[in-house]
């Protein structure tokens, strides 16, 4: 064997490798590596005496390969040579050769220890950093785990990396390194090649089997550079590999571009799945087709949208062109194949039949990629099947009404403009007629039997009218109860005629809804193109108009509008408009008409009836205004100015010392559509400080059928105010129905007071209603009682109280209290 004496002690370079770093306590790093190495070397020589006498095969291999390694990080190559050989013979499994190198370690091994000591005697106790590691931003703070079973190896790689702004673990084996990685994951794993429990390459293979580990870059570091350790470890899944003794300063610069292509891989991959999760939620896909060698492909999310298995399709151009509809095949394909000759990208919206039951909608991107002096052309494909659907659901939101399937408002001005737009280019003074069609008395129908019922009206109505223009002509509703025919090519005013006359008689034929029997009746009006406008606007009001002289004629009529409607339209706007003023200007005053009780002959009640101080006219009655301020909007300001009035009314009659006296007030079933309605009616009494129950609210049979406006009855009820049915007997209640109602007071129509002389049924009638008011403990009044022989009868089948001109027209507020002590009586027996 070979003495040290014959060759260089130590090599130089090795020691300047760690001469130039310092550690925390200002010593170098290679005095503090030699102080390890004194003190652990002759223990490690007699521990491989020990292995050797008792022929442990794996320490001599572990401590073999850690004594050889510090000797290389030393410099003493000649004893790291003589480790090598014996760690060489152990891993073939045998001791043949192993006592020869083993004397020869020990009698080179003091003039090693005595050339350290004489190195170490050269460093001060302390030196200044004369190596500045330079700190790269992708190592600072990144962690660390070193795994290495010698502690030498361990110290001075240690010391480096956190010099270099590492945060650095240690593992002294496999088993332990795991249970470090459960405490703190690392950021990169330097791994050694012989360890207690594990070799390198089979932990290497237990960190890889961890899914959570898979991006940890980890770098093995062995002696045993050789082809096969390499491919090993790479087999294994480690990501890099560094041969002892490390270079440490090449050791740094490594890690730190380790971690950051590993944050740039992690940072890609992260890009990689956003993109394709994105893909997959837009819908988007690509194929890509090189041109010159025919070769397609096509990308996962192109497939999966397309059900495609990717395993079995035809994976050609051919292929992909096959999916395509018939209709889109031939424009796509010339498409696909000009691309390679043109340099501008191309969009094309086209159907893919995926399978037999369904085809999806898709837009296409066509784009000539030059690679390598060759054409590759990429379709980027997005699914818009969803997008079609919604545009075409908005198309039928806009262009349909919902609920009858016929064209809506803006599909029939978009019809009407392209009428006018070709009557006016063909010039052969071609005309088209607009029926404008409104039903007569919907909103009886939708405030009696619900809105429910109301709409099963309507779509049979457009059903009708459908029929009539046997779908030929365009038929629309505009909205609620109006709809519209427009009919072209007509000849004459008959060919008009014969339509309007159908509408009216298909729609009049009775409907069968909720138990009821309905005629539905409407009202047309007709305008003529160009002969009563020129553009939609003149021809649609010119219609309105004519419709209007159709309800005034008496409903359930066509008329053709006529130039002195506008003069009459005209005139009708500025009513309404003097009543808008009048609304704001509180022109109406209240009169009160007496109800008599047939017991005592004395006022029992009133009924608050409005009256308009028209400034041109002396007096204008209910009739004329009522119906237009419902249809100004202004009901329920008007409604809550009557209220109040009455309200103060009787909280005045009290304070004169008058008896409280009960007032009955009409309310429209318009203002039973404002829920704050009881809120009202409760500030107003808290407000007059007047009990509840001396105000009564009229309502129409109609008003109290609509399941909306119950819940509003009941709120009233519950603060005390009476409810009462007004009109009773002209609407669709039953007798039946009536225990039911929230109501308090019924109120006999006077269709009935001026047939129950003449008429026996009409006389059993009332007396069924009597008896059962009666029965029910309701109020009962007559209203519209004119003469001794009706109140007389009305006596006589049972009422209660009665109310009308035979005894009392209606009188303002000062003329109420002179009436309180009449016994009305006298007058009704005088001729008895």
């Amino acid at each position: 064997m070979q003495h040290l004496s014959d060759t260089n002690t130590l090599n130089a370079a090795a020691l300047d490798n760690l001469r130039q770093f310092t550690v925390e306590t200002g010593e170098t790093l290679l005095s503090k590596a030699i102080s390890l190495f004194l003190s652990t070397a002759p223990k490690e020589i007699k521990m491989l005496q020990h292995a050797l006498d008792q022929k442990d095969i794996t320490t001599l291999i572990k401590i073999a390969h850690g004594f050889k390694s510090a000797c290389k990080s030393l410099g003493a190559e000649t004893l790291a040579d003589y480790a090598t050989s014996l760690e060489k013979i152990a891993r073939q499994g045998h001791t043949l050769g192993i006592d020869a190198l083993l004397q020869a370690i020990k009698l080179n091994l003091p003039d090693i220890l005595l050339s350290l000591r004489q190195e170490l005697s050269k460093v001060p106790a302390t030196v200044a950093n004369k190596f500045a590691t330079h700190v790269y931003p992708a190592s600072h703070n990144k962690r660390i785990l070193l795994i290495n079973g010698n502690t030498i190896y361990r110290v001075i790689t240690n010391e480096v990396l956190t010099a270099s702004a590492f945060i650095v673990d240690e593992a002294k084996n496999g088993l332990e390194a795991l249970k470090k990685i459960k405490q703190q994951k690392p950021d990169l794993i330097l791994l050694d090649a012989i360890m207690d429990e594990f070799n390198d390459f089979s932990t290497c293979q237990l960190l890889r089997a961890d899914s959570s580990l898979a991006n940890i870059p980890i770098i093995m570091s062995t002696g045993l550079d050789n082809i096969d350790s390499i491919n090993r470890a790479y087999d294994c899944g480690a990501t890099d590999f560094i041969v002892n003794p490390l270079n440490y300063p090449i050791l740094i610069h490594r890690l730190a571009f380790i971690l950051r292509a590993n944050r740039n891989a992690i940072e890609l991959e992260n890009k990689r799945h956003q993109l394709s999760a994105a893909q997959r939620i837009a819908r988007l896909g690509y194929w890509i087709w090189d041109v010159e060698h025919n070769h397609f492909q096509m990308s996962e999310q192109l497939a999966d949208f397309c059900d495609i298995n990717l395993q079995i399709f035809e994976t050609t151009l051919e292929g992909f062109i096959r999916l395509i509809t018939p209709e889109d095949r031939q424009i796509v394909k010339r498409m696909i194949m000009a691309a390679p000759y043109s340099d501008t990208t191309q969009h094309i919206e086209y159907r893919l039949q995926v399978s037999q039951n369904k085809i999806i909608f898709v837009h296409q991107e066509i784009t000539k990629i030059i690679d390598n002096g060759q054409n590759i052309i990429t379709g980027t494909v997005q699914d818009i099947t969803q997008r079609k659907i919604n545009e075409n659901k908005i198309h039928r939101l806009a262009y349909f009404d919902h609920l009858t399937g016929l064209a809506g408002r803006t599909y029939y001005q978009e019809h009407i403009t392209i009428a006018i737009r070709t009557a006016n280019n063909n010039n052969r003074n071609e005309k088209f007629a607009l029926l404008f069609l409104d039903l007569d008395d919907f909103k009886d129908i939708n405030d009696s039997l619900g809105h429910n019922v109301g709409d099963q009206f309507l779509k049979a109505v457009a059903k009708r009218l459908q029929e009539v223009t046997n779908y030929a002509s365009f038929t629309a509703r505009l909205g609620g109860d109006e709809f519209c025919i427009l009919l072209t090519d007509i000849s004459n005013d008959e060919s008009i005629t014969n339509i309007a006359h159908r509408c009216l008689q298909q729609i009049n034929e009775p409907l069968f809804l909720s138990h009821q029997r309905i005629k539905p009746r409407i009202s047309i009006g007709i305008a003529i193109f160009p002969r009563d406008g020129n553009n939609e606007t003149e021809l649609m009001k010119a219609a309105e108009i004519a419709m209007y002289a159709a309800k005034q004629a008496g409903k359930q009529c066509y008329v053709f509008y006529s130039q002195d409607m506008a003069t009459q339209d005209a005139s009708r706007l500025e009513k309404e408009q003097i009543l808008r003023e009048a609304c704001e200007k509180k022109q109406f005053i209240l009169h009160f008409q007496p109800q008599i009780s047939m017991h005592t002959g004395r006022v029992t009640s009133v009924e608050a009836l409005v009256r308009w101080q028209h400034s041109e006219k002396a007096i204008v009655y209910p009739g004329e205004f009522i119906s237009h301020i419902e249809k100004l909007g202004l009901i329920v300001d008007f409604g809550n100015w009557v209220l109040q009035t009455v309200c103060e009314q009787i909280a005045q009659w009290r304070a004169s010392g008058l008896p409280y006296l009960q007032v009955a007030v009409n309310i429209s079933p318009l203002h039973f559509q404002d829920a704050s309605l009881p809120g009202t009616v409760r500030d107003l009494l808290m407000k007059t400080n007047i009990p509840a129950q001396y105000l009564e609210l009229e309502v129409t049979e109609s008003a109290m059928q609509t399941k909306g406006h119950v819940e509003i009855f009941n709120q009233l009820r519950q603060l005390g105010v009476k409810i009462a049915i007004d009109d009773f007997g002209t609407g669709y209640s039953c007798l039946a129905s009536l225990k039911k109602l929230p109501l308090d007071c019924i109120k006999i129509d006077k269709t009935f007071i001026d047939d129950v002389l003449t008429s026996s049924h009409t006389a059993l009638l009332v007396g069924a209603i009597i008896s059962l008011a009666n029965a029910l403990n309701y109020k009962l009044v007559a209203e519209g009682v004119e003469t001794r022989d009706q109140a007389l009868a009305m006596r006589e089948l049972g009422c209660q109280i009665i109310q009308g001109y035979f005894f009392c027209h209606p009188v303002p507020s000062d003329q109420i209290s002179a009436l309180l002590d009449v016994d009305f009586t006298h007058q009704l027996d005088k001729d008895i």
